[in-house]
């Protein structure tokens, strides 16, 4: 085992940390997730409401809609990780801390929050663009386009994701720290862990096929263990790195 390695657990003892924090609290768990998801399909649909048949008005709002949904979303992330942190630390978790982010330091939740989105809008503004000025007789000759500009986003979402993976938690136990300082504290923490964090995520990609087989019964507790096992990542991270003084 490498230096580095023996300060930070595997990605085994990192889920059996996740399993543990569920025990008795799945059902908050899982209802924090749903409600999440719920949120942000809520938000998405009543702005995407707004149509025209203008070709640029349409781009103007799908921008606005992918930005306006992604902010939120961010800001409900912390409370997801708010929420499965206190399960990690054996405290008493409530479903209002999901919207903790929009009560207490919203100032520093928002501008983190846009921050990301910037970046992950940015990703997707090529596919954005063509799926705004592609007709919908033309959409199908220009699939493999459109699906690889889409794949091409997701990949840059997906990086940005994880170098900022820990701006949530940072915040949750940092307040006092602005978010410029937030944002650039997890990106040197995860500096060198990316790999790791990403083995994470694939690991779970077996048990979301579950959850599709299941007609999406099981999706809601896939979420939630993988939720819980980033918040014992992060709780790792900062244990390694006190040992590593």
């Amino acid at each position: 085992m490498d230096n580095q390695g023996s300060f930070y657990k595997g990605n085994k003892a990192l889920k059996a940390d996740a399993r543990e924090s569920l025990l008795g609290h799945l059902s908050i768990a899982v209802l924090s997730v749903f409600l999440y998801t719920l949120s942000t399909s809520l938000i998405m649909e009543l702005i995407a409401n707004f149509q025209s048949g203008s070709v640029l008005l349409s781009l103007v709002l799908s921008v606005v809609v992918f930005f306006v949904v992604s902010i939120c979303s961010h800001m409900l992330r912390i409370g997801l990780a708010d929420i499965f942190m206190q399960l990690l630390y054996k405290k008493d978790a409530r479903i209002r801390d999901l919207f903790c982010a929009f009560r207490y330091n919203s100032d520093t939740a928002v501008t983190i929050s846009a921050f990301i989105s910037l970046l992950e809008l940015a990703c997707m503004l090529p596919a954005i663009i063509a799926m705004s000025v592609i007709s919908a007789e033309d959409m199908l000759s220009y699939i493999g386009l459109i699906l690889l500009l889409l794949a091409a986003g997701g990949a840059g979402i997906a990086f940005i994701r994880i170098r900022y993976a820990m701006c949530a938690y940072l915040f949750l136990d940092y307040p006092e720290y602005s978010a410029g300082e937030l944002i650039r504290g997890s990106a040197r923490m995860i500096k060198g862990h990316k790999l790791r964090l990403c083995k994470l995520y694939l690991s779970f990609i077996p048990l979301y096929f579950l959850g599709v087989l299941s007609f999406g019964i099981a999706g809601m507790w896939v979420i939630s263990y993988s939720r819980a096992a980033v918040a014992a990542f992060y709780r790792d991270m900062i244990n390694g790195i006190h040992a590593r003084g």
